[in-house]
């Protein structure tokens, strides 16, 4: 089964924080990871969100890179990615979160839904070995949608969530 992204369908109000990062993984091929070194200095990499786990956004990278010394070191990331072939008719958003390194386990879900990585690595054992699980909980974040006549844009935080209680007392 090989990854392919949906198109991005007309955004509304009701989005909920889980759709947005549901968003995230069906609709984006890639995504800008930035962060910072110890020294302050901002550095950046790309890398592909595998999939979204209980509001936790999944994703693998080689700890080979220099980007796996940074998250590791300076864990608070932020994310960005655009689609569409011009900017006034794109869709972008921004994520602010934290990364930490799960479980080897979750490689093995990501082979599932990637098995070309199992053609990338088929002689490269060592190098299947460097690769690290990791999860970013996401803190705040925001979408626009440039496509249609008014333009759409939604902030969420994932921080102060209402429970499911304080939402049913609301309703």
């Amino acid at each position: 089964m090989t990854v392919s992204r949906q198109h991005v369908p007309e955004l509304d109000r009701n989005l909920s924080n889980d759709e947005f990062l549901d968003l995230i993984v069906d609709c984006f091929h890639s995504v800008i990871f930035g962060t910072v070194d110890q020294n302050g200095d901002p550095h950046t990499n790309i890398i592909d969100i595998d999939f979204n786990e209980d509001g936790r956004l999944i994703f693998a990278t080689t700890n080979q890179k220099s980007f796996y010394r940074h998250i590791k070191g300076h864990n608070k990331v932020s994310i960005t990615a655009l689609r569409g072939r011009e900017t006034l008719t794109s869709i972008g958003f921004t994520l602010e979160g934290y990364v930490d390194e799960v479980s080897p386990q979750y490689l093995e879900r990501i082979y599932k839904i990637k098995p070309q990585m199992h053609h990338i690595y088929a002689n490269k054992t060592k190098d299947m070995n460097t690769l690290r699980a990791f999860a970013l909980t996401p803190i705040i974040g925001s979408v626009y949608d440039l496509r249609f006549d008014h333009v759409f844009q939604k902030q969420f935080d994932f921080v102060n969530v209402p429970s499911k209680m304080q939402v049913e007392i609301l309703e």
